[in-house]
Formats: structure tokens, sequence, C-alpha cells
């Protein structure tokens, strides 16, 4: 496995784990599981920009265009061209979807019931945030910042939730940061070990490699 495959595995992974924090904000948690789903297609697409390979910019919107078209299958195919291109009358029922969802999240109390507003709020939000995520650490090739949207997906939970359970979250979204950084670490350290296993020609008599002639003897 290479280690841009590793990394995007490792950042939709991440924002999973970051997206559990929603989970005591809503009853029943099947959406989540549709979430994932959707967020390893867009992950897919973007191993896949990235290995043709395509400009780091054209790359986040491939996988921009493949949101929505994930979105409009699954909140708006009625609405759309074909079930999955959008049409004026699908972002109509985009815009009618999001009124409702922060209208219901303002009317219920948690947990609140999955409405299809509030699924497409929460679904689009983890969807946005691993585009984001997986832009910052493995096209990017930066996974600290990736860390940001992580925290933002993360506070809105604990801000929405009452059921004290935060800490827990917490945990579970922070070990997917973290693991996103090793992941990171290990594909840095592989580059660095090839820089100095693959450099030029040498003349006969020199030593394997710079740092073996620094540190040998006569």
């Amino acid at each position: 496995m290479s280690g841009s495959v590793r990394l995007a595995i490792c950042a939709a992974l991440a924002t999973a784990a970051a997206a559990c924090a929603l989970l005591p904000l809503v009853n029943p948690a099947g959406w989540l599981l549709q979430a994932v789903l959707l967020l390893a297609v867009q992950s897919t697409a973007g191993a896949a920009a990235r290995r043709v390979p395509l400009a780091r910019p054209l790359t986040v919107a491939g996988q921009a265009v493949v949101m929505l078209l994930l979105l409009t299958a699954v909140f708006a195919s009625g609405q759309a061209i074909a079930g999955v291109l959008p049409s004026p009358e699908a972002l109509h029922e985009f815009a009618l979807l999001l009124r409702e969802g922060t209208s219901d999240v303002g009317q219920y109390a948690t947990p609140a019931p999955v409405t299809d507003g509030i699924r497409l709020l929460l679904v689009g939000g983890v969807l946005l945030i691993g585009l984001v995520v997986d832009a910052l650490a493995v096209t990017y090739r930066s996974a600290a910042p990736a860390g940001l949207p992580l925290l933002a997906l993360y506070s809105v939970a604990a801000g929405l939730s009452d059921d004290g359970s935060d800490w827990v979250w917490f945990l579970v979204a922070a070990a997917g940061y973290l693991l996103l950084l090793l992941a990171e670490g290990r594909d840095r350290l592989s580059q660095w070990g090839r820089v100095f296993s693959g450099g030029a020609p040498r003349a006969p008599g020199m030593p394997a490699s710079g740092l073996a002639g620094a540190g040998g003897g006569p």
C-alpha cells in the first residue's frame, strides 16, 4: 500500500472518529454508517485523482464534484437529472432540506429524531469536513493543520451535547487525529530513506553513501 493511500484511509478514519461526537445528538445512529460509506467513495475519488495525477486544486475540485453528486443521489434523486446530476429543482430541494434541518435543530431537544433535513446537515457536514481533511493531509501533505476542521466538527457536537460524556468522544476524535499524524510521519520517514538510498552514480572507490563516508574509517 502506498503512503498516499494509507494517508487517505487514515484521513477518512480521523473524520469518522470526530463525527462520532455527533452520535449523542440524534437517534437513531444509522446516518453515521451512511456518512462513512459516502466518505469512503469520496476518499477513493481523491486517491484516483492523485494517481492520474491531477494538479492539487483539480484533485480537490474533483472530490467536491463527487461530494455534490453523492449528496444529490441520496437526498434529491427524484429532482436530479438521471438521479445524480444536480438540476435547479434538485438545488431547490437542497435549500428546502437545509431550511428544514436548521428549523428541526432548534425545535427538538437532544437526542433529536433524524429528519431528512437533519440527516442532510449531518451527512453533508461530515463529507465537507472529510474533504477538507483529505485535501490538507493527503493532497497537500500537511496533516497537522487537518486537526482544525476535525476540532471544529467535535466542537459543534460538544457545544450541542448535554449528556456529560464529551470526554469519551474527545478521546475517540483525538485517537483518529493521532493516527493521521502517525501515518504522515511514517510516510515522511519512508521518503527520507529513499532519498539517501537512491543517490547519484558514484566513481569507483567512493563510499556507498555520503553518510557512510562521513562516519566510516579510512
